[in-house]
């Protein structure tokens, strides 16, 4: 006759326990911490490639804001130049304005200047001009007066006096005129 056990034994119960119970468990917290670790593991090597790239980025804009300040105070230097010689310019221009202006002055002065009447003088006081001066005679005196009058270039033309004198034992007109200088026509 045959005799079946059915009943398990204990052995075969604790090892089949044992081996199965351990070996799903174990692989799977192997696994969960191999796959922490590997996660771990790449976000560190991400964070260490990103630190170096910012830190290379940085390097490059600290040497981009050198450059930059030389060339910002280049272009301070430029502008603080550009405005010296633009000051210096119109200095030029102005004397070369305030040149021609006496030169003018002087020449419309002789110009008007008839025979017989000549210059000791000439005052300039801003735009006041006073002139001094000696004439053969009272007509050539008027017409110098006159002919002042005329000119554009001068204004408010006055004869303030008139004497005859003795001079070189001659008989002469000693005078004194004033006038004012008509800037516009310069």
């Amino acid at each position: 006759m045959i005799r079946i056990n059915l009943l398990p034994s204990r052995r075969a119960r604790r090892t089949m326990t044992l081996r199965v119970g351990f070996q799903s468990t174990g692989i799977f917290v192997v696994g969960v911490v191999v796959l922490v670790l590997l996660i771990e593991g790449l976000s560190w090597y991400w964070l260490q490639t990103r630190l170096r790239d910012l830190r290379q980025e940085k390097l490059t804009a600290e040497r981009e804001l050198v450059v930059l300040k030389k060339k910002v105070k280049e272009v301070e230097n430029y502008e603080k130049d550009k405005r010296v010689y633009e000051d210096r310019i119109a200095v030029i221009q102005k004397l070369k304005k305030n040149q021609q202006g006496p030169v003018r002055i002087l020449d419309r002065i002789s110009f008007e200047l008839p025979d017989q009447v000549w210059l000791t003088s000439l005052t300039q006081a801003g735009e006041g001009i006073t002139l001094d001066g000696m004439a053969m005679t009272n007509a050539a005196l008027v017409k110098y007066v006159n002919n002042l009058k005329q000119s554009l270039l001068f204004t408010d033309v006055q004869l303030l006096e008139s004497r005859q004198t003795t001079d070189f034992n001659m008989a002469v007109y000693k005078f004194q005129i004033t006038f004012k200088v008509n800037l516009e026509m310069i």
